[in-house]
């Protein structure tokens, strides 16, 4: 970024010592720094205990970090209290390791590659219909959550290793959304108990790995005893080669970003297709121009790889629904050494804290940014936005591998559910955001069905 030679002061909120502004970020934090962004400007300093945090609320300073200098900053010191379930895979990984990964792994994640998991994810998602007819038929909400968070592990289960029917298979899926959960408490935790404590939630947590674990090493197992038999990712994962040694990928690593997928795929893409169903329940002309939309292009069926690109409503409501509410919501940067952004020096090692959510509403970038307007994503109405005003999926050389997988998913689900069902919010049930890992609904959005069509 451009430096000056007397870096500034940088504002922001004084705290409570001994601990600052964290508990007032623990109580909300989607709320907390919104506010800390639009009365401070593009950077924040933020108390948090022994330690401060710096909150880049601008396009400019978040390009510096994410793409201009990716190699200067690094995850840091957040990234510990995901690596139990994550290990080494590339969400945490950072270095030559990383850069090796992200070059052998790239070409499998680009959109023609992805297609023909088209099929796999319209089985999916019209089975999952297909059990819902007796609920529609006797009035019964759909906690709607859970069900899309089923849906989506087995869908990603299903790419990852192929089809598999075995008890185990469920037992690991189970144990990926208990492992989730308990790592969800840890994130916010000021004092996370040590992994090595025995506590409940500890114990819980290693038998859920354990489970994890287990599964995805037998698959690796009986894929190397298979050869190339197999056509799922885990192959093709296992068949790619160092482009400097022409070694593959260890066994160690495999897992870890099998394991890293899996759980990516599940969590991000059902939360993301959860908020979107209750934006279009609670705004009924979009819900119509896009159910216009898909009566006029699939007519009733599954949609094909060569539908994808004449679902441009269905996409302009999946990318205002990412804007609204990106289920990578936050994420953490630090320096390896000083550095000046926007004329303020950040010290050596520095918390910065990069949030979609925040820049995704800030008003400097959006007109009624708390409105739902998927035409705002035209290009027409797109032209101009600077690059860091929207990043669902991150940006620079660590933009998320799985981005066109998770578009392909969220596509093909929600053109299928939408010309089967029509789901309406039950009144009264709360729907308000939960930070976490993930962006998702605190109490799930329980909704009822009104059927459209057949769809078995």
């Amino acid at each position: 970024m451009r430096r000056s030679s007397s870096p500034t002061v940088i504002p922001g909120p004084h705290g409570y010592p001994p601990l600052g502004v964290f508990l007032q970020l623990q109580r909300d934090p989607l709320r907390y720094l919104t506010a800390a962004a639009c009365r401070y400007g593009a950077v924040v300093s933020l108390p948090l205990g022994i330690r401060r945090a710096y909150l880049l609320a601008h396009p400019s300073p978040i390009q510096h970090v994410l793409q201009d200098q990716p190699d200067h900053y690094r995850k840091g010191v957040s990234v510990g209290r995901i690596t139990p379930l994550f290990g080494e895979g590339l969400t945490t990984s950072e270095g030559v390791l990383w850069r090796r990964q992200r070059q052998l792994m790239q070409p499998l994640f680009q959109w023609q590659r992805l297609l023909p998991w088209t099929d796999v994810i319209a089985a999916a998602t019209a089975a999952m219909l297909a059990r819902w007819g007796p609920l529609a038929a006797r009035g019964q909400p759909v906690e709607l959550v859970a069900a899309l968070r089923d849906l989506t592990r087995g869908v990603m289960r299903q790419i990852l290793f192929g089809p598999d029917t075995r008890i185990d298979a469920q037992a690991a899926g189970q144990a990926l959304t208990m492992a989730v959960g308990q790592l969800d408490r840890r994130v916010w935790a000021m004092l996370p108990a040590p992994l090595w404590l025995p506590t409940s939630h500890n114990r819980q947590l290693h038998r859920a790995l354990h489970t994890l674990h287990a599964y995805v090493d037998r698959q690796i197992a009986e894929h190397r005893r298979a050869g190339q038999a197999a056509e799922d990712l885990l192959a093709m994962l296992m068949g790619a080669r160092d482009g400097t040694t022409g070694a593959p990928m260890p066994a160690c690593q495999l897992r870890d970003e099998a394991v890293t997928l899996w759980a990516a795929g599940q969590t991000t893409v059902a939360a993301a297709l959860a908020w979107t169903w209750s934006l279009l329940a609670q705004h009924p002309e979009a819900a119509h121009t896009l159910q216009g939309e898909l009566d006029t292009v699939l007519g009733g069926r599954r949609p094909t790889p060569q539908d994808l690109p004449h679902l441009r409503f269905t996409r302009l409501v999946l990318d205002e629904s990412l804007r609204l509410y990106p289920p990578t919501w936050v994420t953490a940067r630090s320096p390896s050494a000083a550095d000046e952004i926007d004329g303020h020096r950040i010290p050596p090692h520095a918390i910065l804290l990069v949030s979609p959510y925040v820049l995704q509403r800030h008003p400097a970038f959006w007109e009624h940014p708390e409105q739902f307007d998927p035409e705002r994503f035209t290009p027409a109405r797109a032209a101009g936005r600077p690059r860091f005003a929207y990043f669902p999926f991150g940006g620079g050389p660590r933009r998320c591998i799985g981005q066109n997988l998770a578009m392909l998913e969220m596509l093909v689900i929600l053109a299928i559910m939408a010309q089967a069902y029509e789901l309406r919010l039950v009144p009264g049930h709360p729907v308000e955001p939960d930070a976490r890992i993930t962006l998702r609904p605190r109490d799930g959005i329980l909704m009822t069905l009104r059927q459209r069509r057949d769809w078995l």
